[in-house]
Parts: C-alpha cells; structure tokens; sequence
C-alpha cells in the first residue's frame, strides 16, 4: 500500500531569464513501512520535490501534480493552515546541516519542547487537579529525557541547556531527528542527513534511521547523492537526475537488473572490496558536469552525457514499467 504517491509532479521557477522547469513529471510511489531513496546528483531536484510535499515552496513557483496523495489525503487541495496541521503530526523532514536550522537564540531544551505534542485538558478537570501544571512540566521532562535517549543521545542533561553552536554536528543532526519523531509521523524525509560527517558519525545516523523504521515501522524517504550508502539501507529507490525521475524498483531490481544509463553509471562508482583496484587507478566517474538549470537539455536531460545517446533522445521517452520497475530511456541497457 502507496502512503505517498506522487505522479507527474512538475516544478516551474519564475526567474528574471523566463520560466524554468526545474522538475519535470517526476513520480515517486512510496510503499508504507518502507525506507526509499530519492537518489541523485547535487542539483538534481530531490530538496525541490521535499518542499514541493511539504508546502513551504515560493511564491514564485507554480506546483502542479496529476496526483500528490499521502495516504486518502489530496495535498494539492489542502490550504496553507491544513497543510501546516500536517506538517509535524503526519509528516516531519530531517534538514542537512541541521545546525543551520535550528534556533541559534533557544537553548535545545526549549526547542525539543515548542514540538512535543499538546494535551488539550478540559475545563472540569483542571479544576480536580491543582497542580496540572507541575505534572505537564515533569511529563514534558520524560518525554524530552526518552526521545534524546531514543536517538542515542545519554548526556541529556548536559546537551539541553545547550546552544545549537556549542554542540557537534552529529549530536545536532540527533537533536533534528528527535524532534522529527516527537509527534510519531507516518513519514520522514531525511534531506541528505549526514552531510559533511565522519565516517563513524554517518555510520551512526543510518543505524538509527534503520532502527527507527524497523522498531516503528515509520516509512523514511532519504535523499542523497551516495549511491552506496543509501542502496545498502533502502527497499526502494529512485533515481533523479536534472529534475526528471529516470528509474524506480526495488534495491534488488536496480542492483541486478538496471535499465538506465544513468543507475549504471551510479553503480559503477560503488567501490567493492571484493575487487583489486590498481595503485593510483581512477574510479569511474560519468563524463561532463550537471548543467545550471538556465541551460537543461530539451527531452531527456541525460542526453549530453549519456554514451547511449541518440537523436531520438531529444524527445522525452515514455515510462516502462514491469513487476513495479519502472524507466525512461528510448535505449535501455538490458534490453539494447
């Protein structure tokens, strides 16, 4: 069962050199309980389509969809105060650089508690007890005291009183994950979540992330641009490049049988330990540069750059979908 379902999600920019579409038709098809990767490039789109569920695009950008569900609900049709009642409660997003977001003049204590969730007490029973207010504080302290402690964070007490710049990166990328979780949302997206981290750093929010989709069955869309690292965690990835959704299927599907130039190039940069590499050898890496959104190819975006490119490829080709794999490409591999 689809909890979000996307189908030709187009992005338009309005700029001072026109109108750019900077998405062009991209669908994703998230399965409930799964984790799925939105996996491409630097400036390929995937912050663009995080916004464009979210509601907290421009006003300079036209979002127009054939379909935007998530779960029975049409975002399309939702108002901007009955988006905002979603956003926290249904879904949450994981921001790279989480220092950046948060609130440089709060202490983490004061931020982690604005996104707990609120009790609504009725009128008769404030009046019965008298000291309501002492039992919200300390029930906020536990709640607080359990999701730091979930997200693999112990010093709480010290980490709290903190100041967004006297902590680490990483310990600030658990602080955004804990408040993503506050509410238990049906669904996270994780926009490159570890960023400019150690190794062992990384390592450690991909466990957690893995671990809160296997204990809460909470469904994650991780975007990124490491085809390794996310390949190794996701059930379900989607490739993106330049705005254009270019192959969907399952992390069996693309790692055995991909069918796009483009998720072979991205698997050929995985480096095996299976494999002996020469001394000082190049890795591979695909020919050219991604282009500026103010010079995008016309038809498949991938054209200048793929060594399967022919002159049909200045129309955009069809998708192909078989046993929920899906692609674009007049010529794919498997089937050239």
């Amino acid at each position: 069962m689809a909890l979000l379902d996307i189908r030709n999600l187009s992005i338009d920019i309005e700029t001072a050199q026109g109108k750019i579409r900077v998405i062009d038709k991209a669908s994703l098809n998230i399965v409930a309980g799964s984790i799925h990767g939105l996996i491409g490039e630097s400036g390929s789109g995937k912050t663009l389509i995080a916004k464009a569920i979210l509601g907290l695009h421009n006003n300079n950008w036209t979002v127009t969809a054939d379909r935007m569900y998530l779960g029975k609900t049409d975002l399309t049709k939702l108002s901007d105060k009955e988006r905002r009642q979603i956003l926290g409660k249904e879904i949450s997003m994981i921001f790279q650089e989480p220092s950046s977001y948060l609130d440089p003049s709060q202490t983490i204590r004061t931020q982690i508690k604005s996104v707990l969730p609120k009790k609504t007490w009725n009128l008769r029973l404030r009046r019965i007890l008298g000291k309501i207010k002492r039992i919200n504080v300390q029930s906020s302290r536990l709640q607080i005291k359990e999701l730091l402690h979930k997200v693999g964070v112990q010093d709480d007490k010290e980490i709290l009183n903190c100041y967004p710049h006297q902590l680490s990166e990483g310990v600030c990328q658990k602080i955004m994950i804990a408040m993503a979780i506050a509410n238990n949302p049906s669904l996270i997206i994780a926009d490159e979540p570890t960023t400019s981290m150690e190794s062992s750093t990384q390592s450690q929010i991909f466990r957690l992330l893995y671990k809160l989709n296997q204990l809460n069955n909470t469904t994650l869309l991780i975007l990124s641009n490491n085809f390794a690292n996310t390949s190794n965690l996701s059930d379900y990835m989607t490739l993106i490049y330049c705005g254009q959704t270019v192959e969907t299927g399952s992390h069996k599907q693309l790692m055995t049988s991909a069918m796009h130039p483009y998720t072979q190039a991205m698997l050929k940069t995985i480096i095996s330990n299976d494999k002996m590499h020469e001394h000082k050898s190049e890795l591979y890496t695909l020919p050219g540069n991604i282009p500026s959104s103010n010079q995008l190819p016309i038809g498949c975006r991938l054209g200048p750059r793929c060594p399967k490119a022919q002159r049909i490829c200045v129309t955009n080709p069809t998708v192909t979908t078989k046993k929920g794999h899906s692609f674009r490409c007049h010529y794919p591999i498997s089937l050239s």
